[in-house]
């Protein structure tokens, strides 16, 4: 997740020069630190919290896909595919 968010971070500074180093920046840093507070202070159900977390990750999956691969004539299929083949294998064994 953290190359992810290096990532994610280069793409919106290329993206958004400017606004980014005024507002952008600060405005998702305030936001971590609020959802930090926010979870503290309240209990989630658990269908609430699963319902969430797919939330969360259709959000990664789609910036992944926009920023993270290469574009569509420099991409290797088979690459992609035992990497997530492996990550797949991973997470069935844990």
């Amino acid at each position: 997740m953290a190359l992810h968010f290096v990532v994610n971070d280069y793409g919106l500074r290329e993206d958004h020069k400017e606004a980014d180093a005024r507002v952008g920046r600060w405005l998702i840093t305030a936001a971590v630190f609020l959802g930090w507070v926010v979870g503290l202070a309240t209990e989630i159900p658990e269908a609430t919290l699963t319902i969430l977390t797919a939330f969360l990750a259709r959000g990664v999956i789609l910036n992944v896909l926009k920023e993270e691969l290469p574009e569509e004539r420099q991409s290797r299929f088979w690459a992609f595919a035992l990497g997530a083949g492996a990550y797949a294998t991973l997470l069935l064994t844990l």
